[in-house]
């Protein structure tokens, strides 16, 4: 019996250059890029880039926050430093 592996998401294993390069075009060209994706490559590819993109949107999301996050502490904190 033969085992069968998940199906990788070949978007999630591109470079960070070439990931940024082809979201950039997907978002210039926002509603017909993913048409043309869609008549092009197909369903499950489609997927696979909305889901690598939406991946992406939400790490950058988390990193922003966390950065905001510690800007901020470290702003409250120094100024509870400097006033006492």
């Amino acid at each position: 019996m033969t085992k069968k592996f998940p199906r990788q998401n070949p978007f999630l294993e591109l470079k960070f250059y070439e990931f940024a390069a082809i979201s950039a075009l997907v978002l210039a060209f926002f509603p017909v890029s993913l048409l043309v994706c869609w008549l092009a490559f197909g369903t499950q590819t489609t997927r696979d880039l909305i889901g690598a993109m939406v991946k992406d949107w939400v790490q950058t999301l988390m990193i922003i926050i966390g950065l905001v996050v510690l800007l901020l502490g470290g702003s409250v904190w120094g100024l509870i430093e400097w006033l006492s």
